[in-house]
Order: C-alpha cells, then sequence, then structure tokens
C-alpha cells in the first residue's frame, strides 16, 4: 500500500514502513500510523507492509498458528510489493523475543536482496537482556542480521547501549515516541465544595504495569489525608490481577476511594480522564519501552510519578516532571504521593514543566523531523543535524540530574 500526498511521487525516495497499525492500539501500531499519516508523505514515497493482528491487544507478543498463517500471508504481501517496487529505505520496529526476532529477520532477507538499506526501531529497553539470555547459536544469528542494518533508533539516551558490540556506536539515533496531543484545560473547581484531589493511572491494568502497588498505597495515604480519590482506567489484562484487586479493594473498604473506569474507548473520554486528574501514577514493575500514557499525561500537565523502568527516567526527570519511586515498594509510593498533596505549589509547577518537556521532544511533529532526517542519511543524503554524526539526531535531548 501506498500513502503519499503527492500523486506524482516518482521523484521521491521511496521508503518502505513495515509494521502494524491500528486497532489494537499499543506503542508500535499508534507509531506507524502517525508516520503514515504525517508530512513525511511530501518528501517520501511512504510505501507500507502491515503487521497488525486484529483480533486484540491480548494476542500481541503470543505467538500460536494463527500468527504463523498471518506471518505467510504478510510475507507474501512483502515480497508482492518488492516486485513492483524499489524502496531506498525499509523501516521495521525490531521486536525482542526470539520468535519476534526471527519473524523480522524473515522480513529484512527480501528487501536487503530488493537493495534497500534498513532502519530498525527498539520500542521497547529489554533487547540487551534477552539477547544476552540466548544461546550461541542465536546470538550469532543475531550478530549477523545486524551486520546488514545501517541504522537503530532507540526511545532515550540510557537505551543506546542496548546495542553495544551488535552495531556501532554513530549508527544508533534517539527518536522518542510523539503524539498528538492538544492542551488539557482542567475544570475550575467549585469554591464552595471540599476540593478532592484525583490521582490517575491509566493502562492496561495489570500487577507488572503496578496497579496492584497503587493499590496496597491507598490505605497508607487514606491513613494521613481522606480528601483524596483514585481512578485506574483501562481493562484488567488478566483475571487473577482483576480477582485480587476487587479483594483489596472488599477489605479494606475502599470503594468509596477508588474508581475503575473500565476500558476507555475514544479519545474524547480519555481527554476527560486527564482533565479531571491531579497527579498521574505509572508505578511499573516490568521492564517498559516508553510508555505513551505517560507521554500523554505530561502532554494533559500533569506530574508523573514513576519507577526506573525503560527511559521514563530520561523522559520525565525527577524533580521537574515528576518523582521517581521505588519499584515493587507501595510505602515509597505511598509517601510520594502525601509529599505531593502536601505540595500543591510544586505539583502545580512539575505540571507546566510537564506539558513544556513534551511540546519540546515528544510531538508527533518532533517524531517526523527525527526519523525523516534518519531516513535522508540511510538513504546516502546528508541533514544539518547529522552532519557530524548520526547520535545528534536529539543530541539536545539530555537526562536530568538524578
Amino acid at each position: 500500500m501506498r500513502f503519499t500526498s503527492n500523486p506524482d511521487h516518482l521523484d521521491k525516495q521511496p521508503v518502505l514502513i513495515i509494521g502494524p497499525t491500528p486497532p489494537p492500539y499499543h506503542g508500535v501500531s499508534v507509531a506507524m500510523k502517525a508516520i503514515l499519516e504525517s508530512s513525511l508523505g511530501t518528501k517520501f514515497d511512504l510505501l507500507h507492509v502491515d503487521l497488525a493482528d486484529r483480533r486484540g491487544i491480548e494476542h500481541v507478543d503470543k505467538p500460536d498458528l494463527h500468527d504463523v498463517v498471518l506471518f505467510l500471508k504478510q510475507w507474501w504481501s512483502l515480497i508482492s510489493l518488492l516486485r513492483q517496487e524499489r524502496p531506498t529505505v525499509a523501516y521495521l520496529a525490531i521486536s525482542q523475543s526470539t520468535v519476534g526476532f526471527l519473524r523480522d529477520s524473515l522480513l529484512m532477507l527480501p528487501v536487503w536482496i530488493a537493495g534497500a538499506h534498513v532502519v530498525l526501531h527498539l520500542h521497547g529497553g529489554n533487547f540487551k537482556a534477552w539477547y544476552e539470555s540466548r544461546s550461541f547459536l542465536v546470538r550469532m544469528y543475531v550478530r549477523m542480521v545486524f551486520r546488514r542494518v545501517s541504522y537503530v533508533a532507540v526511545l532515550g539516551e540510557s537505551f543506546r547501549q542496548l546495542f553495544d558490540g551488535l552495531i556501532t556506536s554513530n549508527r544508533v539515533a534517539v527518536v522518542p515516541n510523539g503524539i498528538d496531543w492538544p492542551a488539557v484545560h482542567k475544570p475550575a473547581h467549585e469554591s464552595h465544595k471540599p476540593r478532592r484531589y484525583r490521582i490517575l493511572h491509566l493502562s492496561t491494568l495489570s500487577r507488572l504495569k503496578g496497579a496492584l502497588v497503587l493499590l496496597a498505597a491507598i490505605p497508607m495515604v487514606l491513613k494521613i489525608r481522606q480528601d483524596v480519590e483514585f481512578m485506574l482506567a483501562g481493562p484488567w489484562l488478566n483475571e487473577e490481577d482483576r480477582r485480587e484487586a476487587e479483594s483489596f479493594i472488599l477489605r479494606h473498604g475502599l470503594s468509596g476511594q477508588v474508581v475503575f473506569t473500565g476500558p476507555v474507548s475514544t479519545l474524547e473520554h480519555k481527554w476527560s480522564i486527564y482533565s479531571s486528574a491531579d497527579l498521574f501514577v505509572f508505578p511499573g514493575i516490568q521492564q517498559e519501552g516508553q510508555p505513551l500514557v505517560v507521554l500523554e499525561a505530561m502532554a494533559s500537565g500533569l506530574p508523573v510519578l514513576f519507577t526506573d523502568r525503560g527511559c521514563l527516567r530520561d523522559t520525565v526527570i525527577e524533580g521537574e516532571c515528576g518523582l521517581e519511586v521505588r519499584s515493587n515498594d507501595p510505602q515509597h509510593l505511598a509517601d510520594r504521593l502525601l509529599w505531593c498533596l502536601d505540595h500543591p505549589k510544586e505539583v502545580e509547577r512539575m505540571g507546566r514543566n510537564a506539558r513544556e518537556r513534551f511540546e519540546r521532544f515528544y510531538t508527533s511533529e518532533r517524531l517526523v523531523l527525527c526519523l525523516g532526517d534518519l531516513f535522508t542519511l540511510a538513504s546516502g543524503g546528508c541533514h544539518p543535524l547529522s552532519r557530524v554524526s548520526s547520535v545528534a539526531l536529539v543530541s539536545e535531548q539530555k537526562p536530568g540530574s538524578r
């Protein structure tokens, strides 16, 4: 499929985008949609092979027979496209699992045969741990694949080292996620009503995303402050975690202070949820990349309480746009929440900073500019930001002191 805003595409370099589009909605599919609908189509002739599995997010990264059949169809679509087109560059979101990497390498093979340069984008933070835990033969195969890769993009500065020994550092660029998000205007507080602060956690709810850690912190907060409520938005990933959460709420009598919204199906619903909140909490336990919900919260002017997972330290910045909490530590999370409740002016300041940082680094426009530079560089061109080194693509974005 071709995506271009100009029917006269013959004078533009063809770039092949390989990846899923929503639904289901997750970091990679949202990024692919943003790329395909962006102004990159005015500079490049965008081609697309869609890798989406429309069954739902619960099937992502859980291979089965359906995935094998789906891959064969997608691979054949790629071959058919390459028979007609000769892309200069191919862009692919790289997996960090054995089955996923094997699939990706089989997609890269015909692209290389067609003569295109391959640009990979890692949307997670677990690649190095996965690679180092594999057998000698798998590691040898990964190294062989990376000898043919032109550039790799990562989401944050702290992720540069994930490809040490696989590709030279001057071919690793930082290209963060980017989203379109309007400034959120919070409704004015009615002075005749007592103020009640709202703490928000929005995600696919699960133990690994930190939902149960947040629930465990709530009774500790309520012992000190009662002018607060907690909203957990999104669907539960599995029934076991949902039942444990409901049992905890029942045992501690929290039904009056905890609200579950269920799935958030529309952007308007999501905007209204963010605008109603005072603080965003993402106390993840598992390794992360750069969760889109954190960018959405920052774009909505919310300070973020976060754990050191993925590149969140690079993204949020301790004391500037939010506060770091220790992973899987409900008491520390409760202490941080109470500090925020006791320092509303600081919370407002961090919220303003969060919106400003989003506008500077994490918009769709910024994503498109960085990828455009990288595609130009991979195709043999030279962009002013890249004349010294490809790692300068977003060199102005540096983590704050911790």
